[in-house]
């Protein structure tokens, strides 16, 4: 391991050094990085405002960096971020853990366009392969508590998948093919009217991969050769812009196998003719205006539907197939307010109503032989449920270099009753530096999964975090530094409760949070290189370690364009030792060693418009495991994977 950090650290090293060595006036790749804190997002605030005046810490990353790492799925993408730690079971879902709190996805909301997409009966979002990578134009994380603006569930952060333009006319296609049976293809086509104040954006894509062999002794023994393990994802997605009214559709369908969440050796369970369907459809309808030079207005009309499909197959036995069936729908509307008073004082504020029909618990239905298919089980029972909420946030500019922001929310729910939100903080902007400290809280209410899971449990609380951050941040044309320091506590944490009859949810206890991160960013002429570093101490209220998380975790990245049509990218993922949940019986221990991890991709791009893309995860076959809360002790992670990427395009039709 201490050769594999050695080379960890190599890579930034010589990015270095090939950076200073440049002298060619090439600027075609050269990223101006001190643009990024006057790039304007809505993710944070819900309101356009300049990065430099958001009291978060943010990442964006572009839809060129995607394509030059040859990222496959979204989990990709945030790896390569600071604080971000992982559990893939490589099975129906992966799950995501932003600054050392194990979750089941719910502490994080996932938007597509600004509307939520977590799964509504549980909270929690669905990784894996199902987005679009190819058509996404950037990805907007936030960092921290943001419920004032977001409500339940905005706890370690936000994660925003801006789709790309209804008002910038291309076509495009891309083709993929790789090892463990992977394929994938997908398309981009924008029309914009002569007079631009119309356009219309259609995108699609299907994508298939077995992901990794976990059969027999590959998987620790936990399954057979007959083992299925495999992701089908279909992604569409609709947008078109008119005037000051944008509408917008995504579809998402997910088809895995169950098979990774339990043993088949030793047991009654068979590991292959399970089948998890899940679809996802998102529309929504937003109205935008600038009433007058201080006054701006805008509206969101959106539905959400996230439905476990009633052909799914949660479990094969030796005597039957189990179905499932999980159907819910919510509709909301939002509408804020922005008021610049003066230069000093400026006042957002919104209310939003929400109505949702969830299911109470999922149903099940049985056939009487393991190679038939059960019956489609019958509905649920549905809850209805009701929020109204109001928030508020005033803010005071002083110079353009000071900035003092405040706000709260109020929530009043059918199931939850009544939380009131705030947070404050004071930003710095001087020049090249900038420095930020802020206080915030934030809460994840229980859903209706939580109350009526195994056992059930009626008297859940609500979450609770409060979280305090301070940050330093150096940003010249070809450097950004950041140093962000945070401690977070997190009240009421939900836990699993076992008993003698069953499983169920309760409040237990707390979880703390102490973490500094440090990312160094450097692109210049051909080459941009980045590297950074976390250390985050998690720890319940006697002072014992959070099982699933490393103290130390880091990543470097380098990506060289020898000229404007070859480039080649290069990046590492180290992930120190943590806790498992268990003891693993192949080891005999409780740990899961440190791994270091690298992947690199080679591309040739805009040739007559076309683009050869050739790119290896887990370049040195790296034996390595993720941390287990299901009947696995440990989950083998993905072995060497190759990947050949074919595209096409058109851009502004040239």
């Amino acid at each position: 391991m201490k050769y594999k950090l050695i080379l960890f650290f190599i890579i930034f090293t010589i990015s270095m050094r090939i950076l200073s060595a440049q002298q060619d006036s090439i600027d075609i790749y050269e990223l101006d990085l001190s643009q990024l804190s006057k790039l304007k997002i809505v993710s944070a605030t819900k309101v356009s405002q300049e990065i430099k005046e958001v009291p978060a810490t943010i990442y964006i990353i572009s839809a060129k960096q995607i394509e030059e790492a040859g990222y496959f799925t979204l989990e990709e993408v945030l790896s390569d971020l600071p604080g971000f730690q992982f559990r893939n079971i490589l099975g129906l879902n992966s799950y995501v853990f932003q600054r050392g709190i194990p979750n089941q996805n719910n502490l994080t909301l996932l938007l597509i366009d600004g509307v939520m997409v977590n799964e509504l009966n549980s909270g929690g979002f669905y990784g894996g392969g199902q987005y679009n990578l190819s058509n996404i134009d950037r990805i907007e994380v936030i960092y921290g508590p943001s419920s004032v603006i977001y409500g339940t569930n905005a706890v370690s952060g936000i994660i925003n998948i801006v789709t790309k333009s209804a008002k910038d006319a291309r076509f495009g296609i891309n083709t993929i093919a790789g090892n463990f049976n992977t394929f994938a293809s997908d398309f981009n086509y924008c029309y914009v009217s002569e007079n631009e104040d119309f356009g219309i954006s259609v995108a699609g894509m299907i994508k298939k991969s077995d992901k990794a062999d976990l059969r027999s002794e590959a998987g620790d023994n936990n399954w057979s050769d007959l083992m299925e393990n495999y992701e089908n994802d279909y992604t569409f997605d609709l947008k078109a812009d008119y005037k000051d009214f944008s509408f917008g559709t995504n579809y998402m369908y997910k088809q895995t196998s169950n098979s990774t969440l339990i043993k088949s050796t030793d047991t009654f369970y068979k590991d292959y003719g399970t089948e998890w369907n899940i679809q996802f459809v998102n529309n929504y309808l937003k109205y935008n205006k600038l009433l007058n030079d201080k006054l701006n207005f805008s509206s969101v009309l959106y539905n959400r539907n996230a439905t476990v499909l009633g052909n799914s197959i949660y479990y094969v036995t030796d005597t039957a197939q189990i179905g499932y069936f999980r159907p819910n729908n919510l509709s909301g509307i939002e509408s804020i307010l922005s008021l610049k008073a003066n230069d000093l004082l400026s006042v957002d504020g919104g209310f939003s109503f929400e109505y949702e029909r969830l299911s109470e618990s999922n149903s099940w239905s049985f056939s009487d032989s393991v190679t038939i298919k059960p019956p489609k089980p019958d509905k649920p029972d549905i809850l209805d449920n009701y929020l109204v909420s109001i928030f508020f946030e005033p803010k005071l500019n002083f110079f353009n270099h000071l900035y003092i922001l405040t706000g709260v929310r109020f929530d009043q729910s059918s199931i939850y009753d009544q939380i009131t939100t705030p947070k404050a903080a004071l930003m710095l902007n001087i020049k090249k530096h900038s420095f930020r400290i802020s206080y915030s809280e934030a809460f994840r209410a229980p859903k209706p999964w939580d109350y009526t899971y195994g056992l059930g449990n009626t008297d859940l609380l609500p979450e609770e975090m409060q979280s305090i951050e301070g940050s330093y941040s150096f940003a010249t044309k070809f450097l950004i530094l950041d140093i962000i320091g945070y401690k977070n506590k997190l009240e009421n944490a939900i836990s699993q409760e076992s008993l003698l009859d069953g499983n169920r949810w309760i409040n237990r206890g707390e979880i703390n949070t102490d973490g500094v991160e440090v990312f160094l960013r450097y692109s210049k002429k051909r080459l941009s290189s980045f590297v950074n570093y976390t250390y985050n101490l998690s720890y319940d209220e006697n002072g014992n370690d959070i099982p699933e998380i490393a103290k130390h975790s880091a990543n470097a990245g380098i990506t060289y364009s020898f000229n404007k049509h070859f480039r080649i990218n290069l990046r590492a993922n180290y992930c120190g030792r943590k806790e498992n949940t268990k003891e693993i019986e192949t080891t005999n221990s409780i740990y899961i060693d440190p791994y270091l991890i690298l992947h690199s991709s080679l591309m040739i791009t805009n040739l007559n418009g076309f683009t050869i893309k050739f790119s290896v995860k887990n370049l040195l076959n790296e034996e390595y495991y993720h941390t287990s809360n299901r009947m696995p002790d440990r989950y083998r992670q993905p072995q060497r994977t190759f990947l050949l990427t074919v595209g096409y395009r058109i851009n502004n039709g040239k």
